[in-house]
């Protein structure tokens, strides 16, 4: 159900966790959009993939952050797509893959 009830009558929407997914073309910065991104979002999962030169981000923030998110990243990098699909291509393709990313690279800021 996309909706629950809450009280006092009113309803709340619920919508699945949805990794979105970047691409950055150079470590650097990759490095900037994470130590941004860990200061002002709450990054509630993370996995990181490289295909060739290109560093792909995988982040799942929650719901009220996703555009906020999205604006942040494609400072850095660019968008990719959104959902599981998009993420486990990555995590197939990628010659080197890192979850928990995000937090694995907070504990060098």
């Amino acid at each position: 159900m996309p909706w629950e009830r809450k009280g006092g009558g009113g309803i709340r929407i619920v919508s699945p966790l949805v990794p979105l997914t970047f691409c950055f073309e150079t470590v650097g910065h990759l490095m900037d959009a994470v130590e941004r991104a860990v200061h002002t979002l709450h990054v509630l999962s993370s996995a990181l993939g490289r295909i060739g030169s290109r560093f792909f981000l995988c982040v799942t923030v929650r719901f009220s952050e996703r555009i906020a998110a999205r604006s942040l990243f494609t400072e850095y990098g660019e968008y990719v797509g959104a959902g599981a699909l998009t993420a486990a291509y990555i995590a197939e393709r990628a010659e080197t893959f890192i979850p928990n990313a995000a937090a694995r690279m907070a504990m060098y800021f």
